[in-house]
Order: C-alpha cells, then sequence, then structure tokens
C-alpha cells in the first residue's frame, strides 16, 4: 500500500509540468472579433473577395469576423494602419500586387515597409483587367485606338482610381509600349472613375472585369481588349492586348491576406488552413468566377515569393517608362 502511494505521487509530480503548461498556455484562437482591413473603396474585387471569406472564416470559427473599407492613397491608409496594429491574429489586411509590389516601386518614401512590416498568409484570387472607351469614341478594337490616340496626343483622357493603383500603371505601361499619350485623370477608388467613363466626361479607362462587366453588356462601354495573358472566361471574345498588337503587355492583379508582422506562425497557419478550405468549396469557385474573380491559394512563403517578383518587374517597368507618382 505504501509503495502504491509512492508511485502515484511520484507519477503526480511528473505530470504536474505537463498540467501547469496546458493551463498557462494561450486560448484557441480566436477568441473575439476580427477585423479584416480593406484599403479600397466598397464594390471591388477587393472588397468582394475579402467579404466572401470573412463571412465564411465567421462560420467556421463562431466569432465576428467584420470587414473595414479603409481607402486612400492606393492603399497605403488601411495598410498603414495593419502595420502599426498587434500582432495577434485580430486584424487581417487585404492586399494585393498594389500595396506590396508597386507602390513600394512607385512612392519614394512609402510609410511602412510591405516586406517587413506584413506577415503573409494566402494568396486568394487573381482578376484581370479590360480597357474600355466611351461608345463616342470611333475605334473598334486596339489597332483602331492606338492609331486615334497617336492623331490626338493629348486631346483624351483615362480614369482610374487612384495615383499609383493598378489601373494607373496598367494605363500608363500601355501609353509607353503604344508612344501615346493620353491624361490621367485619377479618383478616389474604382467606383468614381467607372461613373465617369459610362457617363462621358472621361474617354477611357482600365478596370477589374468584375466591375465593368455589367456595362459592358448593357453597352455602355465599348471593351476593346483584355490585360491578361490569356483570353477571359467571362469575354472569351476579347482579346488581348499582347495578341491585338502590343506585344509583351501583360497587367493583372492578385488579391491576398496578410497579417502584422510578428503574428504567431500557428495562429499564421490556422488561417491559412481556413482559407484553404473555403477556397476549395465550389460555391466559393463559382461566386467569384461570377466577379471575374478566379481563386488562387497559397502558402505564406508563395505569397512573399510572388510578390517580391513582381516587386522586381514593376520596378523595372516604372523605371524604364518613366512613371511618377503624381
Amino acid at each position: 500500500m505504501q509503495r502504491r502511494r509512492v508511485l502515484q505521487g511520484l507519477a503526480a509530480l511528473a505530470a504536474a509540468p505537463s498540467l501547469l503548461h496546458a493551463q498557462g498556455s494561450a486560448p484557441p484562437y480566436p477568441q473575439k472579433t476580427v477585423r479584416i482591413v480593406v484599403p479600397y473603396t466598397t464594390g471591388g474585387s477587393n472588397d468582394v473577395i475579402a467579404r466572401v471569406v470573412g463571412q465564411k472564416l465567421q462560420d467556421a470559427w463562431g466569432q465576428p469576423v467584420v470587414v473595414e473599407n479603409k481607402p486612400g492613397a492606393a492603399g497605403n491608409i488601411g495598410a498603414g494602419e495593419v502595420a502599426r496594429a498587434p500582432g495577434d491574429g485580430y486584424t487581417l489586411l487585404l492586399t494585393n500586387i498594389n500595396i506590396t509590389s508597386m507602390n513600394p516601386a512607385l512612392i519614394p518614401r512609402m510609410p511602412f515597409d510591405p516586406q517587413k512590416d506584413f506577415a503573409p498568409i494566402s494568396l486568394l484570387g487573381t482578376t484581370s483587367m479590360v480597357l474600355v472607351v466611351h461608345p463616342s469614341v470611333p475605334v473598334q478594337n486596339t489597332a483602331e485606338l492606338i492609331k486615334y490616340l497617336r492623331e490626338r496626343p493629348g486631346k483624351l483622357s483615362y480614369a482610374s482610381s487612384g495615383n499609383g493603383s493598378p489601373q494607373h500603371m496598367s494605363a500608363e505601361m500601355f501609353k509607353s509600349m503604344t508612344g501615346t499619350r493620353v491624361v490621367h485623370i485619377p479618383y478616389r477608388g474604382a467606383a468614381p472613375a467607372v461613373t465617369d467613363v459610362v457617363g462621358g466626361q472621361v474617354e477611357m479607362t482600365f478596370g477589374v472585369i468584375n466591375q465593368l462587366l455589367p456595362h459592358i453588356r448593357a453597352g455602355r462601354v465599348k471593351p476593346i481588349a483584355v490585360t491578361s495573358s490569356k483570353r477571359l472566361p467571362s469575354v472569351p471574345e476579347l482579346p488581348t492586348l499582347d495578341e491585338s498588337g502590343v506585344k509583351g503587355y501583360e497587367s493583372e492583379i492578385w488579391l491576398g491576406l496578410a497579417a502584422p508582422a510578428g503574428t504567431p506562425a500557428p495562429i499564421i497557419d490556422k488561417i491559412n488552413q481556413e482559407v484553404r478550405k473555403i477556397m476549395a468549396e465550389p460555391e466559393i469557385v463559382s461566386r467569384l468566377g461570377g466577379q471575374g474573380i478566379d481563386v488562387l491559394v497559397s502558402t505564406p512563403e508563395q505569397m512573399r515569393q510572388r510578390a517580391d517578383q513582381d516587386l522586381k518587374r514593376w520596378s523595372q517597368i516604372i523605371k524604364s517608362a518613366g512613371i511618377q507618382s503624381q
């Protein structure tokens, strides 16, 4: 009997460190509301994918996941807020190629370091843009548009969702590669930019397909070509700019999820795994596809590599084209 008590006591002592460790470990994530900051206005691809993913995360976790739009400065205002947030997994960023790879190449003094101040979680998807003109512009294809612009240097204008935006960069690359001069009219978001092209105040724009598709189908704008390397399933009749004679032209927007630097790896991994489950659902693939977004997931490291590669590419494009932040 005495020997049994001694053995029981030794077993209890051996188990004590493990028990204390379990009691002192962090509670399972998440325990409260998670914010996803979208650094752009509502209605665009960034906003659409954030709300789809946010709702699914909320359903899976049983905790509120809210989407907050913080537009301005080509995404830098909202991204800067996330960069300064605690790295605890409760503030996330809907990021994209603009924030990680275009702004750093274009803006001399960034308010944060996209490569050091964020922890990548996963890519979410890609979307392409389409070049459209107002119906009053008497052209039907890329060759006719280039000829028309060359004959009227500086007479026409194009709208973008803001200085340094993918729409701005795509248009400037087009101008550089075609030797045309078109006046840039920046707006605070894609929605007002598209509105003024539809209204005829501005002659043309490069816009994301999900925002322009309803206007294309209604005949309110005239589509010319898409910016991707391949034709889009939603508008298969539209050629790419590359096959339309602007050889080598390609501009694609990727979207992803990131957290502030220092966020614990187990939290990053948990979100990554949940995102992969969400984006594999056929209903989600179909829903986003209808908005012109192709699902694309990744590991955190793959997302970082994509951002680094695109930073090098756009740095070269911006330098060779002489593009400047306005």
